[in-house]
């Protein structure tokens, strides 16, 4: 049996994209013992995956007591390889810490901190963008030449379905019937729909709709007379439950590039995701509909987390029903 750890460590929406790649090389190598080592924040979303062995939680922020304990914890078992998807100095010198014989890892051009590349024993080069589902697809399929392409794929348990819809119920939502979810996040994020925008859509909507905020919202007051769904700290699950309710009852999430709208689109969702400066090619959900800024600003291509734009976030200040779809560019996918 070959034993492979899988590190992703951050952020959510990369982690979530990776998990295509993991869910076909299980769907071809089921004998194959799989183990994923990321944040303690993002661990239950792996909770229950076919094909995972073993997630291993880094606690980050602790400090010299975490790595002692994560590398305890990785010692466990022993690793054929491990692949570093994230391509940073954090990642990498956890692929180290594993005691794997092989530690794989993209490129110099793919990694985040190219530098990090000595603390591999390999590095590969990725054939298109610096997209994370394909970083991850690349170095799986040096394991497996024939792994097919895969959209990542989330899954509640019955008993989330059921608590989820009735939260939903509480707001007058009716999860058996088509709604919409506007997902608000810190509009001094860039990449944060701005409050025009969500008042635009939420007018513009055809079906009733629920405001989604998470923990970093949880002083942000949406208006009265709003339906708010507030996900806490350590509520990840609620993501994947709701993400898999407005699939099945043929809604629609609209949302910006962040890791909540990765998290439904895994779960099912059919996501319009907008992006201002940044590259939809570098960062969408594989089955999302992406729609780009028709006039984006000079500063396009963007990953910055702070806008120094003189006019602040212009490129955000528009609706879906402003533009059209974008080929996202990854290769055709499909469900799992």
């Amino acid at each position: 049996m070959t034993s492979i750890l899988i590190v992703r460590l951050s952020a959510m929406g990369d982690l979530v994209h990776g998990l295509g790649a993991l869910q076909a090389l299980h769907r071809v190598r089921p004998d194959w013992r799989l183990t994923v080592v990321t944040q303690t924040t993002f661990a239950p979303l792996l909770e229950g995956m076919p094909g995972v062995a073993r997630v291993v939680a880094f606690a980050r922020r602790s400090g010299l007591r975490a790595v002692a304990k994560l590398r305890a914890e990785l010692r466990q078992d022993q690793y054929d390889v491990a692949l570093d998807l994230q391509g940073n100095w954090k990642s990498a010198a956890v692929a180290r810490l594993s005691g794997a014989r092989q530690r794989w890892g993209a490129g110099a051009r793919w990694r985040q901190e190219p530098r990090s590349r000595s603390l591999l024993s390999r590095t590969i080069d990725v054939p298109g963008e610096r997209h994370p589902a394909l970083v991850a697809f690349t170095l799986v399929r040096e394991l497996v030449p024939e792994l097919p392409f895969l959209a990542p794929m989330l899954r509640a348990t019955p008993v989330e379905l059921a608590a989820e819809a009735v939260a939903l119920r509480a707001l007058g939502i009716d999860p058996s019937r088509p709604f919409r979810v506007l997902v608000v996040t810190d509009p001094h994020d860039p990449r944060a729909l701005r409050p025009s925008v969500v008042v635009a859509e939420a007018a513009a909507s055809p079906e009733p709709v629920v405001h989604l905020l998470g923990p970093a919202e949880a002083g942000l007051d949406p208006g009265s007379g709003v339906r708010v769904l507030r996900h806490g700290a350590g509520e990840l699950r609620r993501l994947v439950a709701l993400g898999a309710l407005v699939a099945a009852a043929g809604g629609v999430v609209v949302g910006p590039d962040q890791g909540a709208c990765h998290v439904l689109a895994a779960a099912g969702a059919r996501c319009l995701v907008l992006f201002g400066a940044q590259d939809p090619a570098q960062t969408a959900p594989p089955l999302a509909e992406a729609f780009v800024h028709p006039v984006p600003p000079r500063c396009s291509p963007c990953r910055s987390r702070r806008c120094t734009h003189a006019e602040g976030p212009v490129c955000m200040e528009f609706t879906s029903a402003t533009g059209k779809p974008v080929p996202i560019g990854l290769p055709a996918v499909a469900r799992a």
